[in-house]
């Protein structure tokens, strides 16, 4: 196979051309590609128009002269190779094949052939030169819903080297943002997505009109794939940008996007009639070649005949989809609903009810029908509905909250209705503190798992982990790892008491759910049954059913920053006390002296002292908060964030106190697999290069701040409380549920998850915390009137959040 000398660009447009499908072609597609594409397909890039109007000069057939390529000629060219799974709805807009394209006919042309499409839109093409005020009374066209930019219409000498504001105007921004529109934009200049300047401008004009929909055509000009991938992470967290992937026939730049973003934001589309050119483009080097039938000498070749672009391109999808592992649903978001949904399109016919459920049930941000229908069967098959307490529905807003998540990347998260919210609330239930799925993180653990995350051998991380967390800890020499807080803890207390042969604890705090732990609810010889000993301690109302009557008497609680409880307990129990187990901080710092005398206590008694970092460790400083405080624990347990959302967990100590692992059993198979281990390592190591401290506490205060700004304009009964790093609010009112189920309520309306407590992230910027409190400044105003009139129940329009444990009905 040998290149031609170079000649004119291919008339791709001309009907003549576009119906030159062979029976290879539909083979092809068919044996490949038939089972791939879902019924109901819409084609969110797609070009109608006429060959005059295009004012370039042809070489005409009688076929071509004059002609109109409108809805239906699409629709008989899609057919003629993708027979039944062609789409018949699309977006449509000109083809700006030169700066002297007849716009405004085109424009006309386009509009009067969608006007009579129900489930089709339509974008105006729109130059620098073009009068907003004409523009503006054009958009009053029904099923017009935004505008088709291109770099020919820049006033540059090179058109193709064009800054993007050369033919993006900025009025084209105001008019989306004011109205809700969406804008195509192919990229241009040498390295397209990586060029600096590209980058700069689409994240900040993303970020200065969030109303505004951007649809970066190619999956970002992703001809050369290595553009899109080296800097698609850049532009993370961006909520209104989407990709398509019109005529890329590469893989890499949908996966790419894919990782980045997810299947929510990539839109299927064919650049019809491009996609009925035969060839394909292909990256070589730092750019890319297209490869066409004219410019190829493809006779000099043994295996490769050239096919249709249409069908490269799907099959770079086709690859895509299985190395990311797409299911049947995400491949029905990106050929059907993903646009649909972005234009407000319904899906006509019965081409396929599942799509059409999704579609319909998407419309509405106010819906979440398939949630929460799920979560009711799921109460029915799963005690309690949940495997968490803090993820109750009914612990937020019960009927409205949503109880399950398709998606969650940075602090975005994507319900089943596909409805988008960011996390203003508890981040995984302090989890995630780097954001969710943080790219980092992900790499290591898609790695670990594609070598094998379990072996009849041991994980290798887990002998680099225990480094690192020695490291951090400077009074440590041991670890031992597991996969949630909860038995963490558990074995912790076990340690304690077999390194020092007592039974008895003294606790301060939240400290999970095993029996050592509730059995200080358990009734003593001298008690009535029903004394709750917790309620101070985050979680009221916490039963011991189940836990062995034998327990009672053996844990003994005091109060944060009460030494003098403490000194009560060690007076009358220190000689049987194995464990003195605590939180350092929750919701304020430790008095003077107070940790230090709890350090005095266990080494006059010969008790361990054991710290619960799990909340707050890596949130204050890097490593636990006892670090800041200055005091040294023989066992510090951590958990939650050290996994970044991937379960993990692990007990840094004393050798002293640790070598009791030695002589009593603590093993478990599961507690060997790699991802924890791998997660930890790169969740560390990510921490080591952020000072993600100071970043959440940053965040967090400001929340407080706006808070308490929203409280005093609209005479909201509010108080604040917590570190900024895990800040959370109140109601001083006897309405205080109701007040916080209404706020949660509202927020949930506005496309937030937000409730009485905020954990911030890495993920979270200013711009997240600004936009909360712009949307909650209504929400505080009717806070204050609920307040005041007593009504905040009423207002809800269903029940009022739980507090604590208590049975489902």
């Amino acid at each position: 196979m040998s290149l031609r000398p170079r000649a004119e660009a291919s008339p791709c447009y001309l009907p003549s051309v576009i119906r030159r499908v062979t029976d290879r072609d539909v083979e092809l597609f068919r044996r490949e590609l038939a089972g791939f594409v879902p019924p109901g397909s819409f084609d969110v890039h797609a070009h109608l128009y006429t060959v005059p109007g295009l004012n370039v000069a042809v070489e005409e057939s009688a076929e071509d002269a004059g002609a109109e390529l409108g809805v239906e000629a699409y629709r008989e060219s899609m057919r003629s190779w993708m027979g039944d799974a062609a789409p018949r709805d699309g977006l449509f807009f000109g083809l700006p094949l030169s700066a002297n394209i007849d716009v405004a006919g085109e424009n006309r042309f386009v509009g009067a052939q969608v006007a009579r499409q129900e489930g089709s839109r339509a974008l105006l093409l729109v130059r620098p030169t073009d009068h907003p005020a004409a523009v503006e009374a054009t958009l009053q066209t029904d099923r017009l819903c935004g505008f088709k930019v291109y770099h020919l219409f820049a006033q540059t000498p090179d058109t193709y080297q064009a800054p993007t504001e050369a033919f993006l105007p900025e009025w084209v921004w105001e008019r989306a943002d004011q109205r809700g529109l969406s804008i195509m934009l192919h990229l241009v200049r040498r390295q397209a997505l990586s060029d600096p300047g590209n980058l700069e401008y689409v994240r900040g004009h993303c970020l200065r009109y969030p109303n505004a929909r951007l649809i970066l055509a190619h999956a970002a000009r992703g001809f050369c794939a290595q553009h899109t991938v080296d800097s698609i992470d850049r532009l993370r967290g961006l909520g209104n940008l989407f990709f398509d992937t019109a005529a890329v026939c590469e893989a890499a730049a949908f996966e790419a996007v894919l990782r980045a973003f997810g299947p929510s934001r990539l839109l299927f589309g064919t650049d019809w009639p491009i996609c009925n050119l035969r060839g394909r483009c292909v990256s070589v080097g730092d750019g890319f070649f297209w490869l066409y039938e004219h410019n190829v000498d493809w006779d000099t070749s043994q295996f490769a005949q050239p096919t249709l672009v249409g069908i490269e391109s799907l099959r770079a999808l086709k690859q895509a989809a299985r190395t990311c592992a797409l299911t049947d649903g995400d491949l029905e978001q990106i050929f059907c609903a993903n646009a649909r949904q972005l234009l407000g399109v319904g899906l006509a016919g019965q081409e396929n009810r599942g799509v059409r459920e999704l579609c319909d049930s998407r419309a509405s941000v106010a819906g979440g029908e398939r949630t929460q229908a799920l979560y009711e069967a799921a109460k029915k098959r799963i005690p309690g509905g949940t495997q968490l307490l803090s993820k109750r529905p009914e612990q937020l807003a019960p009927g409205k909250w949503p109880a399950y998540f398709a998606e969650a990347r940075g602090c975005e998260v994507i319900d089943l209705d596909g409805r988008r919210f960011v996390d203003m609330a508890y981040m995984g239930i302090g989890a995630c503190l780097l954001g969710y799925c943080d790219p980092d993180v992900t790499a290591a653990v898609v790695r670990r798992v594609q070598l094998g995350s379990m072996s009849t051998l041991n994980s290798p991380e887990e002998a680099e982990l225990a480094e690192v967390l020695v490291a951090l800890h400077p009074w440590a020499d041991q670890v031992r790892y597991f996969r949630c807080g909860g038995e963490a803890m558990a074995a912790a207390v076990r340690i304690a008491r077999a390194s020092t042969g007592r039974d008895k604890v003294a606790l301060c705090g939240y400290h999970g759910w095993h029996d050592w732990y509730l059995a200080t609810n358990l009734p003593t010889a001298t008690e009535h049954a029903g004394e709750d000993r917790l309620r101070e301690h985050l979680l009221p109302g916490l039963e011991p059913a189940g836990v062995p009557s034998g327990l009672a008497g053996t844990v003994f609680p005091f109060r944060f920053n009460q030494l003098a409880e403490l000194e009560a307990i060690v007076a009358t129990h220190g000689p049987e006390l194995a464990a003195v187990v605590m939180e350092p901080t929750r919701g304020a710092h430790p008095e003077p002296g107070f940790l230090e005398g709890v350090r005095a206590l266990c080494d006059r008694c010969g008790a361990r002292l054991v710290i619960d970092e799990i909340t707050i460790g890596f949130r204050l400083c890097l490593g636990g908060a006892h670090l800041r405080y200055g005091v040294a624990p023989d066992l510090a347990v951590y958990a939650k964030a050290l996994g970044n959302g991937h379960p993990m967990a692990a007990i840094v100590g004393n050798a002293d106190t640790m070598d009791a692992c030695q002589c009593t059993f603590i093993s478990s198979t599961y507690w060997t697999e790699s991802v924890g281990p791998t997660a930890a390592l790169a969740t560390l190591r990510k921490m080591q290069r952020f000072d993600v401290p100071v970043h959440v506490a940053r965040i967090g205060r400001r929340m407080r701040e706006g808070w308490e700004e929203l409280s005093r304009r609209h005479g909201v009964p509010l108080h604040t409380a917590g570190h900024d790093c895990l800040v959370k609010l109140g109601f001083d009112h006897p309405d205080d549920p109701a007040l916080q189920t209404l706020l949660t309520v509202r927020m949930l309306e506005r496309g937030f998850l937000a409730c009485a407590g905020f954990y911030p992230s890495l993920a979270h910027e200013e711009r997240h915390v600004e936009a909360y409190l712009a949307a909650a400044d209504p929400v505080f105003a009717e806070l204050g009137e609920a307040a005041r009139a007593g009504d905040a129940a009423r207002r809800v329009g269903g029940a009022v959040k739980q507090s604590g444990f208590a049975r489902l009905a």
